[in-house]
């Protein structure tokens, strides 16, 4: 006969099983919601099944190992601002680094105990010590505090609240969800909502050389929209449209990555930005708003997503 131990670990390994299963069950990823290929063609439609995710680069054979480890290239205007912003706060904080070491260094190795030598001890309050520490105290914040919040006031009243305008502005509405990026276009028209609205998923268009303003809300949990070569990464917030601008000024095919841990599949919010020429973007967009106003299906909700633009 069967033993009780026994009888209670096979009772044990079957909810096991049943509960992962279940679970899988339960967590298992929507075809149409899985990252595809930059090879997708922009036409593809949201009930379709999608391709497989495409993998990284990681570390390519002959490229030099510090290579890896370079940031970015800084393709747009503005990004210089944030590069700036980075190395100062980097070699400040570096330089009171050496600062702080080197005198935690020399005070235990002057002061400690030795033959004929009884270690000192002080709590810091002595005259000298106090000038020390508010001298300190005085010279981070105003050569990192300040000089922080200058430049981010500075660039925030120069660049990311002065938003462009003009006909010469490309809008985007992109609506990430778990676990893929949407991206809605005005079509000829020139008016989200209507017939001939480009939807895309998980490959951005835009042109080489134009301002690209971006309306954005997540559909379900927080999401971060990073594309590090324009140095913008921004929260895409559930309920919340957040806006903000950016341009490239190279042609090429670049990555958009999620900054936030979204969910289980947070590594597949992975999504291809090709940067066209005008020329190029310009055909792509007569041809792909004809193909939408063509095939536009008044029962498929799921393409029909977006809000009024200028909220």
């Amino acid at each position: 006969m069967m033993s009780h131990h026994l009888r209670r670990k096979l009772r044990l390994t079957w909810g096991l099983a049943a509960g992962l299963a279940l679970g899988g069950a339960w967590i298992s990823l929507p075809e149409k919601a899985t990252a595809q290929t930059v090879e997708t063609i922009h036409q593809q439609r949201q009930d379709q099944a999608s391709q497989v995710h495409a993998q990284g680069s990681g570390h390519l054979p002959g490229k030099p190992f510090l290579d890896n480890y370079k940031p970015p290239q800084d393709l747009s205007t503005e990004g210089h601002r944030i590069n700036w912003l980075f190395e100062y706060t980097s070699w400040v904080t570096f330089g009171f680094f050496v600062v702080m070491a080197t005198a935690l260094f020399y005070f235990a190795y002057a002061f400690r105990a030795r033959p004929g030598h009884k270690a000192e001890y002080s709590k810091g309050k002595s005259f000298w010590e106090q000038t020390v520490k508010w001298t300190l105290d005085a010279a981070v914040f105003i050569s990192l505090d300040l000089v922080l919040i200058w430049a981010t006031y500075k660039d925030t009243a120069e660049y990311f609240w002065n938003y462009p305008k003009g006909p010469e502005v490309v809008k985007v509405m992109v609506m990430p969800q778990q676990w893929a990026w949407n991206f809605k276009y005005a079509g000829a028209d020139g008016e989200f909502g209507t017939e001939d609205d480009i939807n895309t998923i998980n490959e951005m268009r835009l042109p080489k050389g134009r301002p690209i303003m971006i309306q954005m809300k997540a559909k379900d949990v927080i999401h971060g929209f990073l594309f590090m070569e324009a140095r913008m990464q921004m929260d895409a917030i559930p309920g919340n449209i957040t806006k903000f601008w950016f341009d490239i000024n190279k042609a090429g095919e670049f990555e958009l990555a999620c900054a936030h841990m979204c969910g289980t599949y947070h590594y597949k919010m992975k999504a291809f930005i090709r940067v066209m020429e005008q020329e190029d973007y310009a055909k792509w967009t007569t041809e792909a708003s004809e193909w939408s106003k063509a095939t536009f299906d008044p029962e498929e909700k799921s393409a029909q997503w977006g809000w009024k633009w200028g909220i």
